[in-house]
């Protein structure tokens, strides 16, 4: 006759495992999401300063195509790229030579974030 010998090996895993393993999966879920979501806004920055800087280099064509020499002060613009909006912020200074000017152009977001910012020498053509 056999004797029916007892199941010393278990099949399976226990509670304590699978619970162990669920929260390392969810750790990691967690961890992938911030990823992503900071991959998301480092893009919405990028698409942010990609416009503003075409922004700014449109205003300063357009200033050297109506060949006038800009006044001394602080104007606002506005500027519409690829259907997000800017404001632009146009800083005029004199320099020590009377027929150059120093420019400072700032480009904000909607929300008043600064997009880009530029400096330049512009001369009385």
């Amino acid at each position: 006759m056999r004797t029916a010998m007892p199941d010393t090996h278990r099949h399976g895993f226990t509670l304590l495992e699978v619970l162990v393993a669920l929260a390392v999966v969810s750790i990691a879920l967690i961890a992938a999401l911030r990823a992503s979501g900071s991959l998301q806004d480092n893009a919405l920055r990028l698409r942010h300063a990609v416009l503003a800087e075409q922004c700014a280099e449109n205003f300063l064509v357009e200033q050297r195509l109506q060949r006038a020499f800009l006044g001394v002060g602080t104007s606002t613009s506005a500027c519409t790229e690829a259907g997000d909006s800017f404001t632009l912020q146009a800083t005029v200074t004199p320099t020590p030579n009377p027929n150059f000017r120093r420019l400072n152009l700032d480009v904000f977001t909607t929300e008043g974030r600064l997009a880009w910012s530029v400096v330049t020498i512009i001369g009385n053509l």
